[in-house]
């Protein structure tokens, strides 16, 4: 019987030691994945409440999502439409106090069911919560219903940013 021919001493070394860098690598990455400052988020509504002929107020809600094990301070929340010609269109955000009034002045429209995310809010890691926020447009309710997107846009203390955003409507 023969014996299978074995590696020499070399190859077989380099492929041990290359092995270990990739499974230490990996250790590492699989240990620090929680420390990145991040959100994850899904729109789940968006009402539109005309204001105007010519503007309107987009009210989204939304739920976000801090995975990691760092603490999520707002520093700045945005929101951008993409119009229909492809430009984006950042509305003006509005207060907490003033979605209320102008909720209870529109009644079709619906109350405010979540508290209003806004600046210095606190997102404790691996918590999940339902928000909303709003935005006035310089749009009429048409053109802002004939939109390609809408995303929302939330910087973090640190200066990261997440996006995220609904599809747009359909025709």
């Amino acid at each position: 019987m023969t014996k299978p021919p074995s590696l020499p001493p070399l190859v077989r070394n380099l492929l041990l030691g290359l092995l270990s860098v990739i499974v230490l690598a990996g250790v590492v990455l699989l240990l620090n994945r929680g420390s990145q400052v991040r959100l994850e988020g899904s729109i789940l509504k968006v009402r539109v409440v005309p204001t105007d002929d010519n503007a309107c107020l987009a009210v989204v809600d939304f739920r976000v999502k801090n995975p990691s094990s760092t603490l999520f301070q707002v520093k700045e929340l945005r929101i951008v439409a993409t119009g229909a010609d492809g430009a984006p269109i950042e509305g003006q955000t509005v207060p907490q106090m003033d979605l209320d009034r102008v909720l209870a002045y529109h009644k079709i429209a619906g109350e405010r069911f979540t508290p209003v995310l806004k600046e210095r809010d606190r997102l404790r890691p691996g918590a999940t919560e339902d928000r909303t926020a709003a935005a006035g447009f310089a749009l009429s309710e048409k053109a802002f219903g004939a939109r390609k997107g809408l995303v929302l846009k939330i910087q973090d203390a640190d200066g990261v940013t997440t996006e995220f955003g609904d599809v747009p409507p359909k025709p």
